[in-house]
């Protein structure tokens, strides 16, 4: 079954519909999110295990032409449901609806968001792969000279002794996190994003 994309387009403080996307335009930095480990709800029509629990996923995408597109869709499946690939390693709803929010950073955000992806500390994080709870999954993409940055992020864990010495990572998915709330008008940055210690100071670009 085909996505139901919504397409909202945040211009002078209306929200109008639009389906044009920006042909012209190269991403500059991209985040996916998955949010994977909601409580368990009752839900009699599941079987054999008589639950449910909510996955959602989103992307952020910041293009040079200082664009900003949002999209995010939540799946409800079974405890328990086998997909394919798994739910659980999905980037993307493999059906249903997605809202999708699209806006544009000014001048001075976007010079913001550029001057901090060319910090030293952030050209250096590196994949996190955490066996314990944590926030959420993340798939990270910044666009440089020599190639794509990918940064994979499983189970990030704030308080980790490895984020709390180099805060670079957290700041990073929270910038994205802010874009989304400010795109979609809705929601806050969580308590760890507000909390987060201040990135250490760096002499400038690699």
């Amino acid at each position: 079954m085909p996505k139901i994309m919504l397409s909202l387009l945040v211009a002078g403080g209306a929200l109008l519909c639009s389906t044009d996307a920006f042909p012209q335009a190269q991403p500059l930095f991209t985040q996916h999110e998955r949010q994977s480990h909601a409580a368990v709800r009752p839900n009699p029509l599941c079987r054999p295990e008589p639950y449910e629990t909510s996955i959602t996923y989103s992307e952020l995408t910041v293009f040079d032409s200082r664009e900003v597109v949002y999209q995010i869709s939540t799946v409800v499946p079974c405890l328990g449901q086998v997909g394919d690939p798994s739910l659980a390693l999905r980037w993307e709803a493999p059906a249903g609806p997605v809202a999708v929010f699209r806006s544009r950073l000014s001048v001075p955000e976007f010079d913001q968001l550029k001057t901090f992806l060319d910090r030293a500390d952030v050209q250096g994080i590196q994949p996190f792969m955490n066996a314990g709870p944590g926030v959420g999954d993340f798939k990270i993409a910044i666009a440089r000279p020599a190639g794509t940055q990918n940064i994979d992020v499983v189970s990030l864990s704030p308080n980790h002794f490895q984020l709390v010495n180099d805060p670079a990572l957290i700041h990073l998915v929270c910038k994205a996190k802010q874009m989304a709330r400010m795109s979609s008008r809705s929601g806050e940055l969580p308590e760890w994003c507000r909390d987060a210690r201040p990135l250490n100071p760096v002499s400038g670009p690699k």
